[in-house]
């Protein structure tokens, strides 16, 4: 190899290899490159830690393939007009680095670090995220279609927009250049989500899962009442339930009573703490709507026992020193009304069939 190749200029560092491709600004190409170094100068391994530098580095107008980098520094990095495919990025620090007209192709992401990084009409396709920390600045106009994004850590104040979510190997920008209105989303974790609700086979999919798994609590948040609901879900989701806890913001299209109702309606039974302020009021919302078995703790306020003609109700003692412990000696019977639930849905929905086909 050259002392004067591509390679070995990049293996320089950033002030080398910057200063060069101001002479040589055209295409690139690298493939299976090794950017990795653990070892001491005198060769002897010490620890599986990148010892490469690339931070600032000016990695626009490359063609990148196969490349193993884990663990590379590339804090404030330059990426533009650049294609990586099929590497390992794993564990890299993208810090501050800006992406724009790029393309990332079932390249390994895990646990990388994103924090204050910028993407701009980019296509993220079919990438791993998984675990990687994604406080970036701004993620726009980008296509991230079958972006695994298990565990990522984002944050409020990053900048999202224009997310597409259908199949595709174009930029954002192409896609408006043909004329084309591609389905897109405001928030990277709900990418995924959102494209099944798209699907109508899929949506059907999403809904059973979630009434056969979701739990809704509500209680008291004061005086240690949300701690309390805390612990609750912890315990619900270790048992393999999602329980949900209304404990954000108000969505900007619905009011507090459809938020609560809506999260009900994708539960399998609602357990709550009656000794809530809100929660007559909740139930009542609740049930005038939909069916759903209640699991109730706590004091009962006046009219609770009147939801029994609304709907099922099991309840804990007030006296159990164990309150997990109640619930889950109760669980049994909430499965059991859950299933009996089912069976009519069933026969319902089998007798309306059976007339219509009748009377065709």
């Amino acid at each position: 190899m050259s002392p004067d190749s591509p390679d070995r200029i990049l293996m320089q560092g950033p002030q080398r290899w910057n200063a060069w491709r101001k002479h040589h600004p055209g295409e690139l190409s690298f493939s299976s490159p090794h950017w990795f170094d653990s070892r001491e100068p005198g060769g002897q391994q010490i620890k599986a830690v990148n010892r490469l530098d690339f931070s600032g580095m000016d990695l626009s107008n490359l063609a990148v393939y196969g490349a193993f980098a884990e663990g590379l520094n590339l804090r404030g990095a330059t990426v533009e007009n650049t294609v990586f495919e099929e590497g390992d990025f794993s564990q890299a620090d993208f810090s501050g680095a800006t992406f724009r007209n790029s393309r990332f192709n079932k390249t390994i992401l895990t646990k990388a670090h994103f924090d204050d990084a910028a993407f701009v009409n980019c296509n993220l396709n079919r990438v791993n995220l998984v675990g990687a920390t994604f406080c970036v600045r701004e993620i726009v106009d980008t296509a991230v279609y079958g972006l695994s994004a298990w565990d990522l850590h984002t944050c409020e104040e990053m900048r999202q927009s224009n997310l597409v979510i259908e199949k595709t190997y174009d930029f954002y920008s192409d896609l408006i250049e043909q004329g084309k209105v591609p389905l897109t989303v405001d928030d990277i974790e709900l990418a995924q989500f959102v494209y099944y609700l798209t699907n109508h086979k899929k949506m059907r999919d999403t809904l059973n899962i979630l009434n056969d798994r979701g739990v809704l609590l509500l209680g008291q948040f004061r005086d240690g009442g949300l701690q309390r609901l805390y612990s609750i879900r912890e315990w619900f989701q270790r048992s393999g339930y999602m329980a949900m806890i209304f404990d954000f913001a108000r969505p900007d299209n619905l009011s507090l009573t459809e938020t609560v109702v809506t999260m009900a309606g994708l539960s399998k039974f609602v357990v709550v703490d009656l000794s809530g302020p809100s929660v007559p009021a909740e139930l009542q919302a609740i049930f005038t709507q939909i069916k759903k078995s209640i699991l109730a703790f706590g004091d009962p306020y006046a009219l609770f026992p009147d939801l029994a003609d609304q709907a099922s109700v099991v309840t804990v003692e007030g006296d159990e020193p164990d309150l997990l412990a109640a619930l889950e000696k109760k669980l049994p019977e909430m499965e059991k009304l859950y299933t009996e639930r089912i069976v009519q849905l069933g026969q319902r929905y089998a007798k309306a069939e059976e007339r219509r086909l009748r009377a065709d």
